[in-house]
């Protein structure tokens, strides 16, 4: 049973400027079974929220946030939700997340634990701030007994993607993605903190495994004009043997960050590898 997860940062105002509405066309055409959302602060109304599930032909939850609400969207005739979660997203995370869990509707076997997936938008002001927020994420993936997927906007280097040309971006940008500099003559180099949460919390960097097993670093390819792959999807040991395939998502003018799409054969999922949350 393959299903197809997109993660995508519309870049905050698209309702106001008329991209949303270019960006829900090259959602439809790719028809994912779920979609990840960041900076739809505009969802926030149900009005809109509403609108915005017609518009999509896809069920809609929008997590309360601080800043620039997240937001999963599904096919219903595929995945059947059975909760929904924000927890921490308003005391913990700058953006937050948006968590469903789902019961997939064709396996070929009865799961033990649901499907949880997770949208998610780390803070860009600091990656030592971030890795204290994918922690948390790393936590709720795991929550549910461990069949877990994270996608969205995790804002720093992947552990071993190579440099960023750190002196194309600004100085604000710099600072809060490398580590701090013995000098002001020594180099920049990234911080991967947020990397090293993710692996430590045993979630495998999807783009990174591929681009390892082929051996092909197009798979590192950036989401963004700064040069470094923001956007990112984790997954926990039970969806790892499931992935099977993972593509950039061009986005045009659009947004300032490519889409990014996994695809996941859910009868390859381990189910062995669920763990009772303790």
């Amino acid at each position: 049973m393959l299903v197809d997860i997109l993660t995508l940062n519309a870049k905050v105002g698209a309702d106001l400027d008329g991209r949303w509405n270019s960006l829900v066309t090259r959602v439809r055409d790719i028809a994912p079974t779920v979609l990840m959302l960041q900076e739809v602060p505009q969802f926030a109304a149900p009005a809109a929220a509403e609108a915005a599930r017609g518009a999509l032909g896809m069920d809609l939850y929008v997590a309360h946030s601080r800043m620039f609400n997240t937001a999963i969207a599904w096919n219903s005739r595929i995945l059947e939700l059975t909760a929904t979660e924000d927890r921490y997203s308003t005391s913990d995370l700058h953006h937050g997340y948006a968590l469903g869990q789902f019961t997939p509707l064709g396996t070929t076997v009865r799961w033990p634990a649901p499907l949880t997936a997770i949208s998610s938008h780390l803070t860009p002001f600091s990656a030592t701030a971030g890795a204290e927020e994918a922690k948390i994420l790393v936590n709720r993936a795991w929550r549910y007994n461990g069949i877990g997927i994270v996608g969205g906007d995790m804002n720093y280097l992947g552990l071993d993607d190579p440099e960023a040309d750190w002196a194309r971006l600004q100085p604000h940008n710099r600072l809060a993605r490398c580590v701090p500099r013995t000098s002001p003559d020594a180099p920049w180099i990234g911080d991967r903190a947020v990397g090293r949460v993710f692996r430590d919390g045993e979630m495998t960097d999807v783009a990174a495994h591929l681009a390892d097993l082929h051996q092909d670093p197009g798979y590192r390819t950036p989401t963004c004009g700064g040069g470094i792959r923001l956007d990112q999807f984790h997954v926990t040991p039970a969806l790892r043997p499931a992935i099977v395939d993972y593509r950039l998502v061009d986005t045009g003018d659009d947004s300032d960050h490519d889409g990014v799409l996994v695809t996941l054969d859910l009868d390859l999922v381990d189910l062995t590898a669920t763990l009772a949350y303790a």
